[in-house]
């Protein structure tokens, strides 16, 4: 009857294994996955929620570290841990569509000169 217990604990302790901590590795290998395919120029959102674009990323003894421009007309140069970038912006991300060129107006054509007759 003994046998039976250790054997039931066993089987939960190597459940709890399975289940928990391979999937938390698993998860932290996507998350530096990520964290490896942030690109210079990418458009990010951060986790409490500051838009910008990434300028620069340089490492430190502590890890990554990005420079983020933030803002449109006052433009602001933030350096922030990679880690605390929550994702690329997928609203903005997409290519910027190629402006419309200007055509040249057509030239009108010259009609003739018509004299007014008094």
């Amino acid at each position: 009857m003994d046998a039976i217990y250790w054997v039931i604990i066993i089987a939960v302790l190597v459940l709890f294994y399975v289940l928990l901590l391979v999937r938390q590795k698993r998860q932290d290998k996507r998350n530096l996955e990520a964290l490896n395919n942030f690109r210079v120029g990418d458009k990010v959102i951060t986790h409490i929620g500051i838009y910008g674009k990434i300028k620069r990323i340089y490492n430190t003894t502590y890890g990554k570290v990005c420079v983020l421009e933030i803002g449109t007309t006052n433009k602001i140069d933030v350096e922030m841990d990679l880690r605390y970038i929550a994702g690329i912006d997928e609203k903005t991300a997409a290519p910027e569509e190629p402006k419309e060129e200007t055509k040249p107006a057509k030239e009108k054509e010259e009609e003739p000169i018509k004299e007014n007759k008094k």
